[in-house]
């Protein structure tokens, strides 16, 4: 999937191609916009003039009409769910879905879960949902709504086997657990944070869409309806209380009468004005040509209509998926286990901060000028040191073979020895960043040095860095940047290597809130009062994450979508009564 380059130029000619379907807060039936600006700071003062604040106009015409208790937007993990919950206990329930429906997809494909029955069958140890509590909220600063993030290790298990519960035999054969069964050295915890390989990973014949399809008839079957091409517009409001939802299709102009409306339309990635307003950090540490992107098309309808009825933004900064600390500095910060190094020959951060979304934060706030991550001949066993995590490493004897034959082509090189070898007819190339990395290498720090660029006293810093380093490393003690000591690797046997990499800024895979809930997932007002039939579900809802996603156990993202859509489900049920 190609990433989208934001600029308020481009703005206009954008238009949303994943699943997402929109509602508007409205007095009466007439748009109106949130003139209490619920959530904003001074910091957003710009953002005031926001074309995406601004509500459409009232629609007056309609194609056709609808009754029902609750309209879902979006089709999606946490979509879905709520809507078959929903279903199931027999409220009347019309799902809205922006993408057509022959050509449905569902966007992820890795679910984390705490002690689903699959899993257990598979042997993976079981998780103390408290522990796993306190773990997320040491690691996000306590910010998160706990209750959402209680709800989500409380039932997670219970509704992924609900979620799956109409798969195959052949189906669920299918399904991988990644960082499952654990390589030799890995980690299942570093310093005080912990991590668990508890994911259901469906990237084989029966994948995500699949199993929303099987969701989808699991709800048709206990009477839901679905609306595929359809495009939700805005919600509409009698006084305080949400009446009822406009929508649009090939048909024309749509009017759904509810008490409910559900919004779960899969965050603003593909917004370029929604990104620059909600992560103004990020817009703020842009250098030179960088750009805010995102891979999601998904264009922040879910949140502008929740924001049109009145419901309050977060007024922290919105995390992103791998924003903030993954991609930058990228491919290094899957090298944990090396020396990081910047222009000027010096270390310049932990480069084994337990939660890889967090690692490579210090770059942000650097020069853009190539960085180096630096190694010696043990790498490939140091390599094997690892955590169950986005960015982690399944150290198998093949990725380990695979390292070190990558080591060799960079010592042949140096020494002028390598000779490309003939391709084989199914070689499709390298696994991403742990074994495509073209390497240099030499046999001096000194020589190591010089090729990587450095000159003067940069080779000085180099030099007495790596010196320093290394006696850190023997006295168990990183003075400099507090490495924990079980990663405490040396650089002190040759060959040395050194791969580089340049930073740029700016990208993310999807949006990670938006709209503050409370433990029910019922938008707040500006004074943080629940709005009466308003529920923000997936990424969408804010206050799940902390400064940026993390990911303790792999694919958290989808995990809390699945989990959190049937328990926001089960809110709306007992709301309608």
């Amino acid at each position: 999937m190609g990433s989208i380059e934001f600029s308020r130029r481009a703005f206009l000619g954008l238009g949303a191609t994943a699943a997402v379907a929109a509602t508007a807060g409205l007095a009466g039936c007439s748009p109106q916009a949130n003139t209490a600006d619920a959530g904003e700071s001074k910091s957003t003062a710009s953002a005031d003039a926001s074309s995406w604040k601004t509500p459409p106009a009232e629609v007056t015409d309609f194609a056709k009409e609808y009754d029902c208790d609750v309209v879902v937007c979006g089709h999606g993990f946490a979509g879905i769910t709520a809507c078959r919950e929903l279903a199931e206990q027999g409220k009347k329930v019309i799902l809205v879905e922006k993408q057509p429906e022959d050509t449905y997809a569902a966007v992820g494909n890795e679910a984390g879960t705490l002690n689903a029955s699959i899993l257990k069958e598979r042997g993976v140890p079981e998780i103390d949902p408290v522990e796993f509590f306190q773990n997320w909220m040491t690691i996000t600063g306590n910010y998160p709504n706990q209750e959402l993030v209680m709800k989500y290790a409380q039932n997670s298990g219970a509704n992924m086997d609900w979620y799956l519960s109409d798969l195959t035999d052949d189906d669920l054969a299918t399904m991988t657990t990644a960082f499952f069964p654990p390589t030799e050295h890995q980690m299942d915890h570093l310093g005080a944070i912990k991590f668990w390989p508890s994911v259901c990973s469906f990237y084989g014949d029966c994948n995500q869409t699949k199993i929303h399809e099987y969701n989808r008839k699991a709800a048709q079957a206990a009477g839901a309806e679905f609306l595929f091409g359809t495009e939700a517009l805005y919600v509409v409001k009698d006084g305080d209380k949400v009446a009822g939802l406009v929508a649009k299709n090939a048909e024309g102009n749509l009017k759904f009468t509810c008490k409910a409306v559900v919004i779960a339309c899969g965050g603003f990635g593909g917004n370029p004005e929604m990104m620059a307003d909600l992560i103004p950090d990020m817009a703020g540490a842009l250098v030179g040509d960088e750009q805010l992107s995102s891979m999601s098309a998904n264009d922040g309808r879910g949140v502008q209509m929740a924001h049109w009825a009145g419901a309050h933004l977060e007024t922290c900064p919105i995390p992103g998926m791998n924003m903030k600390g993954l991609s930058v500095p990228g491919k290094m910060n899957c090298l944990p286990q090396a020396v990081w190094i910047d222009e000027n020959g010096k270390r310049f951060c932990n480069e084994y901060y337990p939660t890889s979304e967090q690692r490579g934060l210090a770059t942000i706030y650097r020069s853009r000028k190539t960085k180096f991550a630096v190694l010696d001949a043990n790498f490939p066993q140091y390599r094997q040191y690892t955590i169950p995590q986005h960015a982690g490493f399944t150290a198998t004897d093949e990725n380990i073979a695979s390292l070190q034959e990558s080591l060799d082509k960079a010592y042949a090189i140096f020494k002028g020895t390598y000779e490309e070898p003939a391709a084989a007819e199914d070689d499709k190339g390298g696994m991403g960043p742990v074994t495509s990395i073209d390497f240099i290498a030499d046999d001096t720090l000194e020589g190591l040095a010089k090729q990587m660029g450095l000159e003067g006293e940069a080779v000085t810093n180099f030099i007495e860095t790596i010196e320093n380093y290394n006696a850190y490393c023997e006295a168990g003690a990183d003075q400099q940047f507090g490495r924990d000591a079980a990663v405490l690797f040396p650089v002190n046997e040759a060959p040395f290597y050194a791969c580089t990499f340049d930073p740029e800024l700016g990208e993310t895979m999807v949006t990670c809130g938006g709209i503050i809930t409370d433990g029910e997932q019922n938008a707040l007002d500006e004074n943080f009062e629940p709005i009466p039939g308003l529920y923000v579900s997936g990424n969408d809802c804010g206050r799940r994450f902390g400064y940026e996603y993390i990911t303790p156990i792999p694919g958290v993202s989808l995990g809390f979508a699945i989990t959190l859509g049937r328990e926001c489900g089960k809110s709306v049920a007992a709301f309608l009564g």
